[in-house]
């Protein structure tokens, strides 16, 4: 039942919710599932959550393969900035790309949107770590169409701390560990 409110509020299904600690714990389970080659890529964004960066980072050095970071030009991003960056660094090698929905350090909206789509149409899977984004902004995540988005509860739904969400794509789902 819970699941299944929850996955009303995001525009999604239950059977495609998994309850997790918080969205750092969301990450890691997609991070840690990850069969990277040497050589791969994972794109991060310098205003990135450190904890998951340091997941990228242990994950990349494990398998040979390595974390590349888009600098967000700050402390006056436009969206169309924000693409450009991730634009600039995205690349052949480029497996997965972890987009913050609102940074932690600099609570920049990112135009996830338009993100979601450059990194598709690049062939990259996507990582949302939507920490800070359930219950401050609308969330479609069918419509949305990243691979995996993980968010909490505890900040702007008003739950306990403890209470987080990973939503995965059905397509996504059977190496999730």
């Amino acid at each position: 039942d819970a699941a299944g409110r929850l996955a009303a509020f995001l525009g999604a299904e239950a059977q495609d919710l998994s309850f997790v600690d918080n969205a750092t714990t969301g990450c890691n389970a997609v991070l840690r599932s990850l069969r990277l080659q040497p050589g791969d890529e994972i794109l991060v964004l310098d205003h990135g959550y450190g904890a998951v960066r340091n997941t990228v980072r242990h994950v990349t050095e494990r398998a040979g393969a390595r974390m590349v970071a888009a600098a967000i030009p700050f402390p006056h991003p436009t969206a169309g900035a924000i693409v450009e960056a991730v634009a600039a660094k995205l690349g052949p090698k480029t497996r997965l790309v972890v987009l913050d929905h609102i940074t932690s350090p600099s609570a920049l909206v990112m135009p996830l949107e338009r993100l979601v789509s450059l990194c598709r149409e690049s062939g990259a899977k996507v990582l949302v770590d939507g920490a800070h984004g359930p219950g401050m902004v609308p969330i479609d995540l069918t419509a949305l169409d990243a691979d995996w988005y993980t968010g909490n509860g505890h900040k702007w739904l008003c739950a306990p701390k403890g209470c987080a969400f990973l939503w995965a794509r059905r397509d996504r789902q059977d190496d999730l560990h």
